[in-house]
């Protein structure tokens, strides 16, 4: 059954002199990063595909990430991340291979927030979806047996994770 981990890029500085696209993480950010690849690999949640924003902020995050994976991802930019809303990360989903069976995405909002609560909608699970900060995680797996009946069938969110509010020491307990 296909799992979905959706990330939302850590803490980036607010502006950079050369445009949105090439704003970096701050210090806490690319730590908060380090600690999600940690939670991830802790947590069995290591993908065989990751997709990611062509935005630094979002690479800086996976790169912070797989620091902890012990074995790497295949790894591809797409740069319909950028600014993608519901149906362009359908669109994503539903082209995966079959032979993958974890995909990770590195993005934005509000377009992440707002296909997670698309997913798992009826599920009640309004609330903890209904502000996905950066950085956090929202792991939602499907029933259905391949990636192009996902997004149709629905999903269930299995676990959502606020980094910024979770003290480093208590991330590897949950």
């Amino acid at each position: 059954m296909p799992r979905l981990i959706l990330i939302r890029h850590a803490e980036a500085v607010a502006h950079a002199p050369q445009g949105d696209l090439k704003r970096p993480l701050t210090a806490r950010g690319y730590a908060d990063a380090v600690r999600m690849g940690a939670y991830a690999h802790t947590s069995g949640l290591v993908p065989e595909l990751a997709l990611v924003s062509p935005a630094r902020r979002a690479r800086d995050t996976l790169d912070g990430m797989l620091q902890e994976f012990p074995q790497k991802p295949a790894c591809e930019v797409e740069d319909l991340l950028y600014a993608a809303d519901v149906d362009v990360l359908r669109g994503l989903v539903e082209q995966t291979s079959a032979s993958i069976n974890t995909l990770l995405i590195v993005g934005h909002n509000p377009g992440l927030a707002e296909f997670a609560r698309y997913l798992v909608d009826g599920q009640n699970a309004d609330a903890p979806l209904r502000h996905f900060p950066a950085p956090c995680l929202a792991e939602i797996h499907f029933s259905c047996a391949d990636w192009i009946d996902a997004c149709a069938c629905g999903g269930e969110l299995d676990r959502f994770m606020n980094f910024s509010c979770v003290p480093a020491d208590d991330l590897l307990s949950h």
